[in-house]
């Protein structure tokens, strides 16, 4: 304990204005993350699964990436287009808004869709970050939890997954680029929330 908190005392005493979002996430890392490799396999092991249908298992998604909530099972659509459309032949659809909540983590979703522009904007509002793995339990089989646990682990955001419904991976929300489809996503992270910009790119 007391080895902890000089490291913490340490990450906060060379803290600036400027460096204290980078600091805080590698303090959540080090502290937090430290041993949850290690739990994966006890969660998957001892943890009885009660899910009758898992909601990222099979095939016939409508869409081809969903940002998936591991607390709630809810797949939110981000694609523009719907499948078959041919956007450079005018087929652009309407500008859509939509809204996400997750009561367990009180993370929140804006999703804004501008067909026209093939472009669409997801913002991540993080709350505490919490994941339940028994309500995973109760939603997705153990094999698509194990997947998802292990894309999170030594991430900062656990309870949201990126999901490619055909290929059938999923992707951690991390800073950086995804191509997906027909889709490339582009993940920053800005005073602890996250932006996905998504761009039709066939």
């Amino acid at each position: 304990m007391e080895e902890l908190m000089e490291m913490v005392a340490t990450y906060m005493g060379s803290a600036t204005k400027d460096e204290y979002e980078e600091i805080a996430k590698t303090i959540r890392h080090d502290l937090v993350f430290s041993e949850y490799g290690q739990e994966i396999e006890n969660y998957i092991r001892y943890i009885p699964n009660t899910a009758d249908i898992c909601r990222t298992c099979g095939e016939g998604f409508p869409s081809q990436v969903y940002l998936v909530c591991t607390n709630t099972g809810e797949l939110y659509d981000l694609d523009l287009f719907e499948k078959g459309a041919n956007p450079d032949a005018g087929e652009y659809g309407y500008m859509s808004m939509s809204f996400g909540y997750d009561e367990v983590s009180q993370t929140s979703l804006h999703i804004t869709k501008t067909p026209e522009n093939k472009e669409g904007t997801v913002t991540v509002q993080r709350g505490r970050g919490i994941v339940s793995v028994q309500r995973m339990k109760s939603l997705f089989c153990d094999d698509c939890i194990r997947e998802m646990l292990e894309t999170v682990e030594n991430q900062l955001v656990e309870e949201f997954v990126i999901f490619d419904a055909e290929g059938q991976k999923f992707y951690a929300v991390d800073d950086g680029s995804v191509q997906i489809g027909d889709y490339e996503l582009q993940v920053e992270y800005d005073e602890g929330d996250y932006e996905i910009e998504v761009r039709y790119a066939k």
